[in-house]
């Protein structure tokens, strides 16, 4: 419990308001001021894979501000409560320098890179436009460019990226890894969003709202988006080759094997695994030029 002084009172005051019942009521976050230090953590993810979304959730739980690798605001890094970083996928960034001085945990959002692709390059192609984020969906034509030009690439990142993440901090209390699609599933959802809680309550200094309202604050920021896109215009699923299929499997069982000690990751990769069967059950087995739709934008 952190103690009550004005120093600390002034981060507290933003943390959303456990009501009785389970109930909430969510406030404006803030960074925390004076003599109120925080030890941050990363939320690592790659492109597309809901970092947004889970920024606001996490700002909801503590009341306090995140910030990104990038100082996309003036928060010293000892008064966020996270900060958000695509490393290694996306490079140009400070990581490597505040890594260094803040960092000790993290936590990783993990999601299956047949649907993270597509809903990153709709960001891409919103950004190029001079869009509002999460506004539209672009064209299909558009998306086969980008698929043919850049898939095997970014299939690439996603791998390199896991193995990072996964290396870096090989003591599991140190790295939470986080579903996207658990923590956007109706069932699975308030579980997740309780594992992420807990993972942040470890953390020096760090204020949570209280247990029994965690699902409250999933309910309002996740259940009511996770499950449904924002963007309008365009397809919600995005065409694949039968051979992009099945490179991304080959990569699943490349992680599964590399990995085979992390049982948490091996059941997210099989589960992976199994939804790229659904779309396509042949495709672990046959190589063609056919297109298979491989998206539900809902990042």
């Amino acid at each position: 419990m952190i103690p009550s002084s004005p120093e600390t009172d002034i981060g507290r005051r933003a943390l959303s308001i456990a009501l009785p019942d389970g109930g909430c009521e969510i406030t404006a976050s803030k960074p925390t001021r004076g003599r109120h230090i925080i030890s941050p953590v990363w939320q690592a993810s790659f492109p597309g894979s809901g970092s947004r979304m889970t920024w606001g959730f996490v700002q909801a739980l503590t009341g306090v501000k995140t910030n990104s690798d990038r100082k996309s605001h003036n928060y010293m890094y000892t008064h966020v409560v996270a900060s958000k970083t695509h490393w290694p996928a996306l490079t140009d960034t400070d990581f490597e320098k505040l890594d260094s001085q803040y960092f000790s945990r993290a936590m990783m959002i993990i999601r299956n890179p047949v649907h993270a692709i597509p809903s990153y390059f709709n960001a891409l192609f919103e950004q190029r436009n001079h869009l509002s984020t999460h506004s539209v969906r672009a064209p299909t034509e558009d998306w086969i460019k980008y698929r043919d030009d850049g898939y095997d690439g970014r299939l690439r990142l996603y791998e390199e990226m896991t193995i990072y993440w996964m290396e870096k901090y090989p003591e599991r209390e140190s790295l939470l890894l986080v579903p996207y699609e658990a923590l956007t599933d109706t069932n699975m959802g308030p579980f997740v969003a309780g594992q992420i809680a807990d993972f942040l309550r470890q953390g020096e200094g760090v204020p949570v709202i209280e247990a029994e309202s965690v699902t409250c604050i999933w309910e309002t920021l996740i259940n009511t988006k996770g499950n449904g896109s924002q963007r309008t215009g365009g397809p919600s699923q995005r065409p694949y080759t039968k051979q992009n299929l099945i490179d991304a499997v080959a990569m699943f069982h490349r992680l599964m094997g590399r990995f085979h000690y992390d049982g948490n990751l091996v059941s997210i990769l099989q589960n992976y695994i199994d939804a790229v069967s659904n779309i396509v059950p042949q495709a672990i087995y046959v190589v063609g030029n056919d297109h298979w739709g491989g998206e539900e934008d809902t990042a």
